[in-house]
């Protein structure tokens, strides 16, 4: 499956979610993410707020458990982590990023929770295209922290996705109708529908 199309076809879907339609699966994904045990024991959690029809996981904040580190995006470098002590604020993207707070090596995370455009159920990830989270955990060893979590919408997963050698794959995704990630499928579709 060509990633450039592929791309273009998933972001055309999330584009066309009603803000009711995302607040419903951000509501799912979130209480998902509640549930999991590696989420329950971590202490530092990467995460985000969602922009244009992302899952947005806003509702994390204020949330007994772990702390939450916001990614703060420089073109063309890894992504910096911060633990907020203020608000946040729109970056360079559009997305929401803390200006002042502690600094996290994003390796020394116990989970992150990585948006995404496209995955599939072997871990393969698209996103943007920028290559963020791919340059940040591309000393990341198998098996070892941070468990990188995909969240998406489940028209989001796809059959099969050509990986690079420079992705960087999940150990997990979640959607609004379930869990899947390498050698799993827990995905349900939505009742009602085949």
């Amino acid at each position: 499956m060509d990633p450039a199309e592929t791309r273009q076809r998933l972001l055309a879907q999330r584009r066309a979610l009603n803000s009711a339609q995302v607040a419903e699966a951000s509501a799912l994904v979130a209480a998902r993410i509640l549930a999991l045990a590696e989420y329950r024991q971590a202490t530092v959690v990467g995460t985000y707020y969602g922009i244009r029809g992302e899952i947005d996981l806003s509702a994390l904040a204020g949330q007994e458990g772990p702390e939450l580190a916001f990614p703060v995006t420089t073109p063309e470098e890894p992504l910096r982590f911060i633990i907020p002590n203020g608000p946040l604020v729109d970056g360079t993207f559009g997305t929401k990023e803390p200006v002042t707070g502690q600094e996290v090596d994003p390796l020394d995370m116990d989970l992150v929770l990585l948006p995404l455009v496209g995955a599939d159920q072997q871990g393969n990830r698209i996103g943007h295209g920028a290559g963020f989270y791919d340059r940040t955990f591309a000393n990341r060893q198998a098996g070892k922290p941070p468990f990188l979590v995909g969240v998406a919408h489940s028209f989001q997963v796809v059959d099969a996705l050509t990986s690079q050698p420079w992705d960087v794959p999940l150990d997990l995704i979640i959607t609004d109708t379930g869990l899947a990630g390498p050698g799993m499928n827990h995905l349900e579709p939505p009742i009602g529908k085949d």
